[in-house]
């Protein structure tokens, strides 16, 4: 085996089920029921965080209960291997007005904007918001992009499992037993009254884990904006 490919194999001790997402798609939420309902026992946490827009990074020194849980917000190209995965998909819409929202996620430039006004502005990063780029995409254009990228790696792989943020947090149980049958199918299965039920938001910055938060300030113009963008792309999926 060539030396630098085995430098770089995964090594056996990371064989937990990680998460990985669009940056403000539900990763922490997904860790905590990861966490609760499949790793009761095990400590899962990972001291210092660092985080944010690579132009102001912030270090968490407290960290993550569930930091090793974390996949990493890389698009699916860059995590072709054969550890198991969960990929957190969310409402592109959401996505886009979390992030907005969310000090330290955008350019120190780009938080005058009104909402409409970033919706249609290029962002500088790529896939996470410390990989700085040129910019080139909104960010639904990188949304979109991101979530095919991994449609198409869990098409091609048994090893990835996509699940809906919206789903996670109207039935927990549906997506319990999805996430126990693709990698936990030899252990116990939980019954709904048994598993763990995450009710309050998590996270480096946690919103309120709506799922239709951008309702409250999307208007018309941005609703057509937002259609033709997705279906400049033949977008299937109903949003």
């Amino acid at each position: 085996m060539n030396f630098f490919k085995r430098l770089f194999l995964p090594k056996a001790s990371d064989n937990l089920v990680k998460v990985y997402s669009h940056p403000r798609s539900g990763t922490h939420f997904m860790e905590a029921f990861l966490a609760q309902n499949f790793y009761p026992n095990q400590n899962l946490d990972m001291t210092p965080i660092t985080w944010g827009h690579w132009s102001n990074r912030k270090v968490k020194h407290e960290g993550n209960p569930y930091g090793k849980l974390f996949g990493n917000h890389y698009f699916a190209d860059r995590n072709e291997n054969s550890l198991p995965k969960i990929y957190m998909m969310r409402d592109g819409r959401s996505v886009a007005y979390s992030v907005w929202k969310t000090p330290n996620f955008v350019h120190p430039d780009l938080e005058s904007l009104s909402f409409s006004e970033f919706l249609r502005t290029k962002i500088d990063w790529y896939g996470t918001p410390s990989k700085r780029v040129e910019p080139n995409q909104t960010i639904l254009e990188h949304w979109y992009a991101h979530v095919e990228s991994w449609k198409a790696l869990e098409k091609a792989n048994d090893n990835v499992l996509l699940i809906n943020y919206e789903d996670l947090i109207d039935s927990p149980y549906t997506q319990y037993k999805k996430i126990h049958d693709a990698f936990f199918s030899n252990t116990k299965q939980l019954s709904a009254q048994e598993i763990s039920i995450i009710e309050k938001p998590l996270g480096l910055l946690p919103n309120k884990g709506k799922k239709d938060s951008w309702r409250d300030i999307i208007n018309e113009k941005d609703k057509a904006y937002i259609a033709s963008v997705l279906s400049s792309y033949n977008f299937k999926d109903e949003l």
